[in-house]
């Protein structure tokens, strides 16, 4: 019953956000990457968020208890969720593509282009190129959904133990601080979410 309040809210958000005009700057693919939707309080790099202000890939995005985050870094889009944090990695420095990113707390529904790419959370670390992934990060715990694609899941406790994951839609894995994988079902996202991030940078879901 949580997580269907959670997708609803999205759902609402989304829909509020491109029927108020409160979408920031959307840009074409070849654009510098930019905010494409917010609400609430959101932080870049520990400075309050403003109109028109530019994600980069080394960025340090932060939302308070209500705000919420869609945006762009190069041809990936994101969606981050309340209460959440998420650190960029770029692949060298002053680069505009990522390498990866680190989810320190909270969720985020995240759609990559080609590449390999190293997804970080407290327990767990995912190798992934070119597909879609939502993470919810907990001190304790990691969920992790391929919602399809192909992914190198290990627990940060165990990195040795390697699961190669596959899937064509949807498929969830409880990550815990003691090394335990194990399958759990979808929640904290909807296929409406991942329509609407890959439309951003000119894709369509593969399912």
């Amino acid at each position: 019953m949580r997580a269907n309040c959670q997708c609803q809210s999205r759902r609402q958000f989304l829909g509020q956000g491109l029927g108020l005009g409160l979408a920031l700057l959307l840009p074409s693919l070849g654009d510098a990457s930019q905010f494409t939707a917010t609400e609430g309080s959101i932080w870049i790099d520990g400075r309050k968020a403003q109109q028109k202000m530019s994600v980069n890939a080394n960025s340090r995005i932060k939302t308070g208890a209500n705000g919420k985050a869609q945006f762009v870094i190069g041809d990936n889009a994101f969606l981050l969720a309340a209460n959440s944090e998420v650190r960029f990695n770029p692949i060298r420095k002053r680069s505009t593509t990522i390498s990866g990113l680190r989810l320190l707390t909270g969720g985020l529904l995240s759609v990559f282009g080609t590449g390999n790419k190293k997804l970080l959370t407290p327990t767990a670390t995912i190798g992934i190129r070119g597909t879609g992934v939502y993470m919810m990060a907990e001190a304790d715990s990691s969920y992790i959904c391929l919602c399809y694609g192909k992914v190198d899941l290990a627990a940060n406790h165990s990195p040795a133990l390697n699961y190669p994951l596959s899937a064509e839609h949807h498929l969830g894995k409880l990550v815990g601080s003691d090394g335990s994988v194990v399958e759990t079902g979808m929640q904290g996202h909807t296929d409406e979410e991942l329509v609407m991030l890959e439309a951003l940078v000119g894709r369509k879901v593969p399912f």
